[in-house]
């Protein structure tokens, strides 16, 4: 695997996602601009909030929080590496 510093959190994530979903379409976004100035957040925070849009087949006949739980699941050790939020819209093709 490559090092995180030539591998950002976006390809990082975006490549989990694509092997573990199969998405039919995907829109991954860094918004942690967004949030320059809240607690917590130095201009030093980079890659730390993003969106995601997603549609996969692997989220039929779940609810939003099982869809929720399966992604978080496998962006774990994001979570452990910083990423603080990510924002879902998630469904089933």
């Amino acid at each position: 695997m490559e090092s995180e510093t030539k591998n950002s959190r976006l390809n990082r994530m975006e490549t989990i996602l694509h092997e573990k979903f199969q998405p039919v379409s995907i829109l991954l976004r860094d918004v942690s601009l967004e949030h320059a100035g809240h607690p917590g957040m130095t201009k030093d925070s980079k890659e730390t909030h993003f969106r995601l849009q997603m549609v996969s087949s692997k989220f039929s006949g779940r609810s939003t929080v099982e869809n929720h739980r399966l992604v978080y699941a496998e962006l774990g050790e994001e979570f452990k590496k910083g990423l603080h939020a990510l924002e879902m819209d998630l469904s089933a093709p």
